[in-house]
């Protein structure tokens, strides 16, 4: 399936995620009161949004445009999402909910696609502080955006129209803040041999410039998946909470790597620990993963004298038990968990269905939870095993992710 496409769809699910209820600031007017615009220079547009596809959720959105960028966010019960796009290129992101706050500044460099972080949340009851810089290949720069139909597309990651001259002019319509012109537009994206996905665009602009609605339809041939509408609902002055979210999207995130010293606490708390020689090794690991397998019977002596934690990441279903077994196994001998560990994946790389039977037979329950959490925290969407996490006494921190023996003795010597 096409990239684009399915990052729009996970970013509408995102969207649905953190703005289910309307904005708890900015209320639009009640009854049939005429929305009027403030005098400021600075001006809040507030949007209701409705999202149909499956079963259909209302929600709200505020854009904020700004002499040298622009601002789009959500704000709900359970917490906010702000996204400024910068007209220099640079994308700063704010979120804060129940007991996380996490901000991100994105920028581009030669050939490269780079992110600074700082993330604060809360893991297995320890709350831990995690900094990072990261830069990934791209021949692309980072888009910029300033009008708001543009920024919407930007953010859902959708394919469409990037300039006035992609929209058609189809007709005029009546709105609460007077009439409107109507453009719209389709784009086609290639999905496999015989089927495309169609988008539908339609957007309704008064006169000074400003978006009253714009509607995405999402469409496989002729079956209709999703239809996103926005919708002005007022227009107010920059409220002085507003205010401080700009001037903190402002400052751009400068981060090293750091916060190992928390993510090894986490990890100790809830994954299998040994004592061991600087720097330490987090391994998060599946019992059915072919290359988890590898790693344990070929590689494991890279581990041997470094402070060592086993972490359970149970992305099979499946394996659920198994690892209950093992954490039995730890509690009762825990010397003998790894070469218990490298005889069970010897067995599971021979295809033996009963690759586990050397396992206890008892079940010991543990937080499978807490570790996908903290995996994904440090990992993000590329979030896998097995992946090891190299900690330094000094508090930075190296991730690596997928069978890379080398990557890791590299970090394990410092």
């Amino acid at each position: 399936m096409n990239k684009n496409v399915l990052i729009g769809i996970a970013l509408a699910a995102v969207v649905v995620a953190i703005a289910a209820a309307a904005l708890l600031m900015n209320k639009p007017p009640s009854g049939g009161a005429t929305p009027t615009a403030p005098s400021s220079v600075e001006k809040a547009y507030l949007y209701s949004v409705r999202l149909q596809g499956g079963q259909a959720v209302q929600m709200s959105a505020v854009y904020i445009p700004l002499k040298d960028g622009a601002v789009y966010g959500q704000l709900t019960p359970q917490g906010s999402t702000y996204f400024m796009v910068k007209d220099n290129g640079v994308i700063n992101i704010l979120a804060q909910g129940n007991s996380t706050y996490q901000k991100y500044t994105y920028f581009s460099r030669l050939m490269e696609i780079c992110s600074n972080s700082t993330v604060t949340t809360t893991v297995a009851g320890e709350q831990l502080t995690v900094t990072n810089s990261q830069c990934t290949p791209s021949a692309a720069q980072l888009p910029t955006a300033k009008r708001f139909d543009e920024l919407v597309l930007l953010l859902q990651g959708l394919p469409g129209p990037t300039s006035q001259s992609h929209w058609q002019r189809s007709g005029t319509a009546q709105t609460p803040f007077g009439q409107a012109t109507v453009y719209t537009n389709t784009t086609e994206v290639p999905i496999m041999a015989g089927l495309n996905a169609v988008l539908n665009y339609e957007k309704q602009v008064l006169q000074d410039g400003t978006v009253y609605s714009l509607k995405i339809q999402l469409a496989y041939g002729t079956q209709v998946a999703a239809t996103m509408t926005y919708t002005l609902s007022n227009i107010t002055a920059v409220t002085p909470e507003l205010r401080n979210v700009i001037n903190e999207l402002y400052k751009d995130v400068s981060a090293k790597p750091g916060g190992g010293l928390d993510i090894l606490k986490v990890a100790q708390k809830i994954g299998m620990s040994y004592d061991g020689q600087w720097p330490a090794a987090i391994v998060f690991f599946d019992l059915q993963c072919p290359y988890c397998a590898q790693l344990f019977k070929y590689n494991y002596t890279l581990f041997q004298g470094h402070k060592l934690v086993l972490v359970d990441l149970v992305v099979h279903p499946d394996a659920l038990p198994a690892h209950e077994q093992l954490r039995c196994l730890y509690q009762s001998s825990p010397k003998d968990v790894i070469p218990t560990l490298r005889v069970v994946y010897d067995r599971f790389l021979a295809q033996d269905p009963n690759y586990t039977s050397t396992l206890p037979q008892q079940r010991c329950s543990f937080d499978s939870q807490a570790g996908m959490q903290l995996a994904t925290l440090l990992a993000g969407q590329n979030v896998g095993t097995p992946m090891v996490v190299v900690v330094y006494p000094n508090g930075t921190y190296t991730v690596i992710v997928g069978y890379q023996p080398a990557e890791i003795a590299k970090a394990l010597k410092g």
